[in-house]
């Protein structure tokens, strides 16, 4: 019964003192084909780890992730930077499409722990332009003298 007891404020303790470790967006929507920059703080104690970005699974691979340092990592359309002075990353995902939206999770790793936060991205439509700039189309007006289109005006 000790042991129990000890290993369950063990387990209370560690995730205490681990809360809060990463704040971010709860959830974030990005335009279809526009690029999404997420920002993530970590408490000042996390600046050398490890910062992750990673999309949440059945199985929680890491996406991508940094050495602790302020080198930019990309991995296709994914780039990671960390801002020591300002204890925050930047996860950057380009030409983004439908597939995904989903949860994400941005964290910190040190020593075999990992502290994340949750971001739910969700993906909108493309907006569709209905300007006729830079075409050979004009726009079709109609008058309310002349609802159907009269055709030419008459000669004087």
């Amino acid at each position: 019964m000790r042991i129990f007891l000890v290993w369950t404020l063990f387990l209370m303790r560690a995730t205490s003192t681990g809360g809060w470790a990463v704040t971010g967006p709860r959830q974030v929507t990005v335009e279809q084909g526009s690029s999404l920059a997420l920002s993530c703080s970590y408490k000042p104690r996390y600046k050398l780890s490890f910062k992750y970005w990673s999309r949440k699974s059945s199985l929680m691979t890491s996406m991508i992730q940094t050495d602790g340092s302020e080198v930019t990592v990309t991995r296709d359309r994914v780039s990671i930077r960390d801002n020591h002075t300002a204890n925050s990353f930047t996860v950057t995902l380009s030409s983004v499409t439908a597939g995904d939206a989903g949860r994400y999770s941005c964290g910190v790793k040190k020593v075999g722990i990992s502290r994340g936060h949750s971001t739910e991205v969700m993906v909108s439509a493309a907006a569709v332009s209905n300007t006729t700039e830079d075409s050979n189309l004009s726009p079709l007006t109609i008058s309310p003298l002349c609802p159907r289109g009269c055709g030419e005006p008459p000669v004087l």
